[in-house]
């Protein structure tokens, strides 16, 4: 299994400084990946509620937080990195037209000598879509699938042109190509069965978010069993987002419910290595995650987290 860590774009400890010092924490103590993930706008109020989790986007709907571009951020980790894979973790393909969002992950690609992973996603923020003139919320699943065969045909085709029922462009060159051909790997982000059969038809892997892996386990198998109906042969690969939170009171696991269970790994370094075990046990090929710290540890920071969890946990998890 391989561990992949969000930079520090979102949230009170963005900052230039930060996500550098990830990127070298990162590349230095054997991290697989860091990840940029995905808002424009929040509108003030918003009412639409996350799926995956129990909080919220910041303070409130009326104090929502600090999110930098995905994009921009993804590039600053081409550049300041050298081992790594960089990913989107994940880009909400509907935010934006499929031709720009292919021409930026082809050079993104480049740039970082082909280490980008596309993570894409539908969206679930009803309000921005709204404020941001999108096309229906309601189609996005549609779109999205769209997009996807665009990315394909310009990644792919010598003078490739589209006519679709929400996109359509004559013969176009659009460069640079990939580094990776035919393109980089396409992870799907989402829990649903739409997602599910997404990750069959244009995927390269599923990215889950939030599951237990006794759920992990069975979404596996659903998925596999979709693929070999749909004819694929191949062993898709599963990556999961959740978060981690180290503390010293053994305690405090034992205490929480199946809902923060889902959206943390949660507990002393020994039970996050259990957790992660379980994981793996349950198929999950990679671990997406961003670490807290209780008091007693003296993190001040995300990136102290990161830090803490890659000379503490993961080392003890790779031994077993």
């Amino acid at each position: 299994m391989r561990i992949g860590f969000f930079a520090p774009h979102v949230g009170p400890g963005s900052s230039r400084d930060a996500i550098a010092r990830a990127c070298d924490v990162a590349d230095e103590l054997g991290a697989d990946t860091l990840w940029a993930v995905d808002h424009i706008a929040f509108p003030y109020g918003f009412r639409a509620v996350y799926p995956y989790a129990t909080h919220e986007f910041g303070e409130s709907p009326d104090q929502p937080l600090e999110w930098w571009d995905c994009l921009s951020v993804l590039t600053f980790l081409a550049a300041r990195t050298e081992r790594v894979k960089i990913g989107t973790g994940v880009l909400v393909l509907p935010y934006r037209h499929p031709v720009a969002t292919a021409k930026a992950i082809a050079t993104i690609d480049v740039l970082s000598g082909g280490r980008v992973l596309f993570g894409i996603g539908v969206g679930w923020l009803f309000d921005e879509f709204t404020a941001l003139e999108l096309k229906p919320f309601d189609d996005r699943g549609a779109v999205t699938d769209e997009q996807l065969q665009v990315f394909k045909a310009l990644w792919t085709q010598d003078r490739p042109s589209f006519d679709g029922r929400f996109y359509r462009f004559p013969e176009i060159s659009v460069t640079p190509l990939p580094a990776q051909r035919p393109h980089p790997p396409i992870l799907v982000g989402g829990n649903s069965g739409p997602a599910l059969r997404r990750t069959v038809a244009y995927g390269d892997g599923w990215h889950a978010l939030m599951l237990l892996p006794r759920e992990m386990a069975e979404h596996k198998a659903r998925l596999q069993e979709m693929a070999t109906a749909a004819g694929r042969t191949d062993d898709i690969p599963v990556s999961l987002l959740v978060a981690a939170h180290v503390t010293k009171d053994a305690s405090t696991y034992s205490g929480l419910d199946d809902a923060h269970r889902r959206q943390s790994m949660t507990g002393t370094v020994e039970q996050i290595v259990d957790q992660l075990v379980a994981y793996r046990d349950a198929g999950v090929e990679e671990i997406h995650t961003i670490v807290s710290t209780d008091e007693a540890y003296g993190a001040k920071s995300g990136v102290d987290g990161m830090e803490l969890f890659l000379r503490e946990v993961w080392p003890a998890f790779l031994a077993r």
